[in-house]
């Protein structure tokens, strides 16, 4: 058996009810990695640069990491190859307090939304497109630095709405708070999470990375087919409610991408906010980092 180490973190704000991937964890639970000869431990590691520490000093394989970071480090060293990608795009939802019950109660009051997101989302054009809203002056843009702080402004009534990733926005729903349904999705975050590992241990390995690339293919198709595995899975490993664990399934979950390839216009989108006006592009980069 080839064993494969994963690194993997859960999202701040969820109280710990919310990786970004559980795709593995069912895989674990029916033998879809092990009938491909594959030995996968899945480790809980919060903090990049500790994942990073341990890619290098291949105390472990593979690391689950938000698009942004990975990208970061890439452009800093170069070490790290991109597997695959199994979130492209996954659309914020408009979270607002319970006493407003239509997008006209909206008018007057405050919004939260982390600050990179809704500069390089079309925010003010699409409120004005959605509820003729005009920032500035029928709504007032708050912009904290991460989505965790955009979610305790929520929280603490300092805000009436907060633009939120899906599983924050489900936690919120958990507390009384409103989801607007028909908010458009055009706010996301480019490549929300990757598989990464070391350009080192690719060239070692190259074919049981591929294995498992196979594997976890199969695994998110499986994953999505069976709804009452899959709830029951979020349920155990991670505690969630019955409602949070429905929701997390039927909201959040179909954003999973089976193919694993990395959108070239997401990849773009993230260059730009990372490093705009890099040489080559998102084509140049895809060369070096992605392995085909």
């Amino acid at each position: 058996m080839d064993k494969i180490e994963i690194l993997y973190g859960k999202l701040e704000g969820t109280e710990g009810q919310f990786t970004r991937d559980p795709t593995g964890f069912l895989m674990l639970a029916t033998d879809i990695f092990q009938k491909r000869g594959l030995d996968v431990h899945y480790r809980h590691a919060q903090g990049t640069e500790e994942r990073y520490r341990e890619l290098e000093e291949k105390r472990a394989n593979i690391s689950l990491v938000v698009g942004r970071t990975a990208l970061k480090h890439f452009l800093e060293t170069e070490k790290t190859r991109l597997l695959g990608c199994s979130i492209n795009s996954c659309p914020y939802r408009l979270v607002v307090q319970s006493k407003l019950q239509t997008k006209e109660d909206l008018r007057g009051s405050s919004l939260a939304c982390r600050k990179s997101t809704a500069h390089k989302a079309p925010l003010v054009e699409g409120l004005k497109q959605w509820g003729n809203l005009t920032v500035g002056e029928d709504i007032i843009l708050q912009l904290p630095a991460t989505d965790k702080e955009a979610l305790d402004m929520l929280y603490r009534g300092e805000v009436y709405a907060a633009l939120l990733p899906q599983p924050h926005a489900i936690i919120a729903e958990e507390k009384g708070f409103r989801r607007m349904i028909d908010w458009p999705d055009f706010v996301d975050d480019p490549l929300p999470l990757v598989l990464e590992t070391t350009a080192r241990q690719f060239s070692e390995r190259p074919d049981v990375f591929r294995v498992f690339l196979e594997a976890y293919r199969e695994g998110i198709t499986y994953l999505k087919k069976n709804r009452d595995e899959a709830i029951k899975m979020l349920r155990n490993t991670f505690a969630q409610s019955p409602f949070v664990a429905a929701k997390a399934f039927d909201d959040y979950l179909p954003c999973l991408n089976g193919s694993l390839t990395v959108n070239k216009q997401c990849l773009e989108k993230l260059l730009e906010d990372i490093a705009p006006g890099r040489r080559g592009g998102a084509s140049l980069l895809a060369a070096t980092w992605i392995v085909s």
